[in-house]
């Protein structure tokens, strides 16, 4: 059982060996996690990974089969999601498109009963909070992508949730849009304060706008670090190949005896230089601020990143590994010893 806990009296929300199986087939499995009271984590991993029913159990709407659902220290498991204090933003934002902007931000209160004065009160608020008070008499239907998304955003925060959960909030927006609107979401949830789960795909997403980033893979949590360290210190090879681009290199192929053992080099570590390993360029992809040159050196394909003059496809160069990680059967070795630059001829 994996759990990352940090300190914090009462946690935001503590998710407790969760375990669903549909299908006859172990969705999440046995999975622990504690999340600190306005902290942002997001679960990232591949789909079919778990990390959508994960969020499912978190908000009520799948029970789980074994575990339990804390939300700043009160077991919500039994409830549904009309009863837990937790509001969603959903992948297709959901809304009435035959009701005002106003009115669909406002909708739960109605649900609740929430007095008409009061209720109001709070529709503008959190309007204002968005940025969409021009809009509130708009209609779904006139308003961007982005401001859909920030009604929705309103919707859940008019609720006044302790928990703020996101379900792949932006990937119905194209990719400049998508970079503008985690920027505004993330400072509205550090204004807040609030306790928020971000589930994604996008692992630059999840690196740009979380405190800790929860990699998933087969139902279980693989790692939780911050982003900083989870692209330094990757704890497990499928960590390391899913977060970044790498390059692994076999311990046998540096004369080491070892068959379990493998090195990983970030593109950014393979150096170009004077006096190195023998390598040829066989292919250049600009990527604006730097260049992707694909390598072949002595029957290995790498890739190194080059910022400044790049060499040119069929060109014979040498290079060498700045820095490398020592993977042993699949799990980062703690004493990360220097990769010698020698690769077998």
């Amino acid at each position: 059982m994996l759990d990352t806990t940090p300190s914090s009296h009462v946690p935001g929300l503590r998710l407790a060996s969760l375990t669903k199986t549909l299908g006859g087939r172990t969705i999440v499995d046995d999975l622990s996690l504690t999340i600190a009271p306005g902290e942002l984590v997001a679960l990232l991993g591949p789909s079919g990974c778990g990390k959508t029913t994960t969020l499912r159990m978190i908000a009520g709407f799948l029970a789980p089969d074994r575990g339990g659902v804390e939300v700043a220290g009160r077991d919500v498991t039994p409830l549904g999601p009309d009863k837990r204090p937790s509001a969603m933003v959903f992948q297709n934002y959901a809304l009435w498109p035959h009701m005002t902007v106003a009115k669909n931000v406002g909708y739960p209160l109605r649900v609740a009963r929430t007095p008409r004065r009061e209720a109001d009160e709070r529709v503008a608020e959190v309007l204002e909070l968005v940025g969409l008070t021009h809009h509130a008499r708009s209609r779904p239907a006139r308003i961007s992508g982005g401001e859909q998304q920030r009604a929705s955003l309103a919707r859940a925060l008019v609720q006044r949730p302790k928990l703020l959960l996101l379900d792949e909030p932006l990937s119905n927006l194209d990719a400049k849009l998508r970079v503008r609107v985690r920027e505004e979401i993330r400072d509205i949830q550090q204004r807040l304060g609030i306790t928020t789960v971000l589930v994604t795909h996008d692992q630059e997403e999840a690196m740009a706008v979380s405190d800790r980033v929860a990699v998933m893979n087969g139902g279980r949590i693989e790692q939780v670090s911050d982003p900083a360290d989870l692209y330094r210190a990757p704890a497990t090879e499928f960590v390391a190949r899913f977060i970044g681009r790498s390059n692994w290199v076999p311990a046998l192929d540096l004369g080491e005896g070892e068959d379990s053992v493998q090195y990983m080099v970030r593109p950014e570590h393979v150096a170009l230089v004077d006096d190195g390993i023998p390598a040829r360029v066989t292919r250049v992809l600009p990527h604006g601020h730097f260049v992707e040159v694909a390598l072949a050196a002595r029957g290995h394909d790498l890739r190194a990143f080059v910022s400044g003059e790049a060499p040119a496809v069929g060109d014979h160069v040498r290079i060498r590994f700045a820095h490398a990680l020592r993977y042993v059967d699949g799990i980062l070795a703690e004493d990360d010893a220097p990769v010698e630059t020698e690769l077998a001829a």
